[in-house]
């Protein structure tokens, strides 16, 4: 392992150096996020940001390569979860009409 950089940074930079990514999907402390900002600064840490459905993505400097393969199957992965929960119109309307409802009265009820 690399230690340039382990008594400068706290764990959370350790862990990424260990593993090599680290995805955020989510909101992070603003401690973590401030350790996390100073190693990239520092060159300890790559750092590859939000971009619509690709999330942002920490990682070890020696493997942008993998960090940037791993956000693109991050968000291949985002956009097969959304099209699994979404419906075709047509399905949508043999949906309604096997419920027993009309399709006008359904569309103008949401208007």
């Amino acid at each position: 392992m690399d230690t340039r950089y382990t008594d400068k940074h706290g764990p959370n930079v350790q862990d990424i150096l260990t593993r090599a990514t680290r995805v955020i999907r989510g909101r992070v402390p603003a401690q973590v996020r401030a350790e996390l900002r100073a190693a990239v600064k520092a060159g300890a840490l790559g750092h590859l940001p939000k971009d619509g459905l690709k999330p942002e993505v920490f990682y070890h400097p020696d493997h942008k390569h993998g960090a940037i393969e791993r956000q693109r199957r991050e968000a291949e992965y985002a956009i097969q979860c959304i099209a699994s929960v979404t419906v075709s119109p047509a399905d949508a309307r043999d949906g309604i009409e096997t419920m027993g409802g009309d399709v006008l009265e359904e569309l103008k009820g949401r208007l």
